[in-house]
């Protein structure tokens, strides 16, 4: 009597689990709104305004937010089904091939170690003009510290950290809307400045609809890191949780940005938008607080850091997941005793610390190079993820399952199809910018070698990751 085949989901779960269950729900959801909430809501702002206009930078954001919510609703679904560390590339693995899958999780893993890497570097140059007489060494050295340590500990005291960190970039952009409220309305003495900002200087759409197509990169990059909270999915204590992670997550960035643009939309005319700095300094300027220069750069430096840390947590989880699959060494995949991939964790910071070295020493050469490899990497990923959910929701009913038994189910295949035509369009518009274009021509010839080399060890190995008969 023959063997009975293992399901996608059974080989998926079999392989990709190994790490304890103790992160809770809020936690969670926190490291996806933490690692996503950056420069892209503190610092470019203001050029998607200043590039769109007072209507064209809410339906920027609007649509960015969309585009995501589409990754992120087939994210949904496939890590409520098999929720597993690192999860995107064992997906890819699973329901691609595994040269893509090989791809897909070595590509992530340089993309968040070169982001630890500039959060890293960000954070020292912002001590370095808060402490004058300090070096940015120095604080390269101590912000790299601080963020090994936080991740050496068990994954429950880290989501700990991790909550109270995201809550504090929260206080900071709940404190921002609440001053921005004030004086529109005119609360606290000042005199209301209204709403007239809205249509005072050409309407609310002065430069038409090319102008939201001009901000379109910036705005949908603003929601970059958002499927970071694929990476707690093997790590959460409650796995029936997990849809609520992931709706909360996205709504809840989605409504950051929705909030913050229409209030700096009041405050701050369109025309004026592309100050140097932060839009966020303008606005606390406006409102007569001192130091506001001062505010901003803590604003930021714990935005970078805060990134930093969850980007850590994430890279460490890309190789974790690359070792268990066979893509990786395999000692990556050891634990300590508090459930860390430490041998992951390490060499993810070992790896970020020569992207800090070649930013310094060879900024024109090898972390250029690097920062290209990685600029077409959320396009190419997120269609991954779309693509991945498609062949799931197939296969899954292929191997006799029920779809009323998905704990978190798109609409299929309407989902997952306007995806991979959305992130078709971004490539395109990133094409069609010089500046966005070069990274394209670096990282596709890269990403394509590195797909064909492993396809082609798999095949001469003989490795499958499918053996159902279909």
């Amino acid at each position: 009597m023959s063997e009975k085949k293992k399901t996608s989901i059974e080989r998926v779960m079999e392989t990709g689990s190994g790490l304890q269950r103790t992160m809770k729900t809020k936690d969670a959801i926190m490291v996806g709104v933490g690692g996503t909430l950056g420069t892209g809501l503190f610092l470019s702002s203001g050029d998607v305004l200043s590039g769109a206009g007072p209507g064209g930078a809410i339906v920027a954001y609007l649509i960015g937010g969309f585009i995501i919510w589409l990754m992120t609703a087939c994210l949904g679904e496939l890590c409520s089904a098999m929720p597993i560390a690192g999860s995107i590339q064992a997906y890819a693995t699973e329901f691609i091939n595994p040269a893509m899958g090989f791809t897909i999780g070595w590509v992530n893993w340089i993309g968040a170690a070169l982001t630890i890497t500039a959060q890293i570097v960000a954070s020292a140059i912002i001590m370095t003009n808060l402490i004058p007489s300090t070096s940015a060494t120095l604080w390269i050295v101590v912000f790299a510290v601080l963020l090994l340590g936080a991740n050496l500990i068990s994954v429950q005291k880290y989501g700990n950290i991790s909550f109270w960190c995201s809550s504090l970039k929260l206080v900071l952009v709940a404190a921002f809307i609440i001053v921005g409220l004030a004086m529109i309305l005119g609360l606290g003495g000042g005199e209301a400045v209204g709403l007239s900002n809205y249509t005072s200087h050409g309407g609310l759409f002065p430069v038409g609809l090319a102008g939201v197509g001009s901000v379109m990169l910036s705005a949908f990059y603003a929601f970059g890191g958002t499927e970071m909270i694929a990476a707690t999915a093997g790590e959460i204590e409650k796995e029936k949780d997990i849809p609520k992670a992931v709706n909360w997550t996205v709504f809840l960035l989605i409504g950051v940005y929705i909030a913050c643009t229409c209030v700096l939309i009041a405050l701050l005319p369109w025309n004026q938008a592309d100050l140097k700095g932060s839009p966020f300094a303008y606005v606390f300027q406006f409102a007569g607080l001192n130091g506001a220069a001062v505010v901003i750069n803590i604003i930021v430096l714990t935005s970078a850091l805060t990134s930093g840390n969850y980007f850590v947590y994430a890279c460490t989880r890309y190789l974790w997941s690359l070792s268990k699959f066979g893509q990786a060494p395999k000692f990556c995949s050891k634990t300590s005793k508090n459930g860390v991939p430490v041998y992951a964790l390490t060499i993810s910071m070992i790896f970020a610390l020569f992207g800090i070295i070649s930013e310094f020493v060879a900024e024109d050469t090898v972390y250029l190079f690097l920062i290209y490899l990685i600029g077409g990497g959320n396009i190419f990923m997120y269609t991954v993820i779309c693509l991945c959910q498609f062949n799931f929701r197939k296969r899954f009913v292929a191997e006799g399952g029920d779809v009323r038994d998905l704990k978190y189910r798109v609409s299929y295949p309407l989902i997952p199809v306007l995806g991979m035509l959305a992130y078709i369009g971004i490539l395109v518009i990133t094409l069609l910018d010089p500046g966005e274009a070069k990274a394209i021509y670096i990282c596709a010839p890269c990403y394509f070698a590195i797909y064909i080399g492993f396809l082609i060890y798999t095949k001469k190995k003989n490795i499958k990751a499918v053996n159902i008969d279909m």
